[in-house]
């Protein structure tokens, strides 16, 4: 199952720590992080992203601003800290296209107090014993929602194929050889960014659609207004015929 998963911390040494657990759980061929991000909450209740993963690697984004960062994350990760932030354009209304939990994001926001540092990642993980084992040390809090691809536009055959691809690279990783480990990886990685690229895609195809579905809405609500103006110029012409005629009488 691949699940939106947010681990919140007390300090930001317990997060990087964490997350080379999680480096190690994937090494192991226990789950897959698709993509994950750690964000800081500041005293003034502001959200920085500290470190950011891609396929070139972890990156130091100490203070970056989330507004220039947001759209390099096309999945739930980049949804969910859009949501938190505000900083994510539509957000309210992109919201719709996934499948996050009763109340989860409202949880999140409750978790994530100033001075709190979160793990914010997309994976999949056959039992949540994996992830809550390996962060258990850190005294850290976990909070889960299924990622379910709610419109056919963002989950398609594609996106299915390479889902399937890395999970048997991830079950060769088991009982591969050390020697060999590094070769399955790099192809998972590369699976991984192909899988990226397809969701940023269909993204951007569901913004097309949305600006679609947004013009329809707008020139129908002209429409309306027009008509009603009609209505009430037509009133006006009757009343002022009715004015004319008083005044001649």
């Amino acid at each position: 199952m691949t699940n939106l998963i947010v681990i919140s911390f007390k300090n930001e040494s317990q997060a990087i720590d964490a997350l080379h657990k999680l480096a190690e759980l994937e090494s192991f061929g226990d789950i897959t992080v698709y993509e994950k991000v750690i964000v800081k909450k500041d005293s003034n209740g502001q959200t920085s992203v500290i470190q950011s993963d891609s396929s070139e690697g972890l990156r130091t984004l100490s203070g970056m601003a989330l507004g220039t960062f947001i759209g390099a994350f096309a999945g739930p990760v980049g949804l969910l800290v859009g949501m938190m932030t505000g900083t994510l354009t539509g957000a309210a209304l992109e919201s719709d296209y996934f499948d996050f939990s009763d109340d989860f994001e409202s949880k999140v926001m409750d978790r994530l107090q100033p001075g709190t540092v979160a793990i914010i990642a997309e994976i999949y993980e056959e039992s949540p014993d994996f992830v809550d084992n390996a962060v258990a040390p850190f005294s850290a809090t976990v909070l889960r929602s299924d990622v379910d691809y709610v419109y056919d536009e963002y989950m398609d055959d594609q996106i299915e194929e390479l889902d399937e691809e890395i999970a048997a690279e991830r079950a060769k990783i088991k009982s591969a050889a050390e020697s060999e480990k590094m070769k399955i990886q790099k192809r998972i990685d590369q699976i991984k960014e192909k899988r990226q690229q397809r969701i940023a895609e269909l993204k951007k195809q569901q913004k097309s659609t949305i600006a679609k579905i947004k013009l329809s809405m707008e020139e129908e609500k002209k429409s309306r207004l027009q008509h009603r103006i009609q209505k009430h110029q037509t009133k006006i012409a009757a009343l002022e015929e009715k004015l004319k005629h008083l005044e001649h009488h």
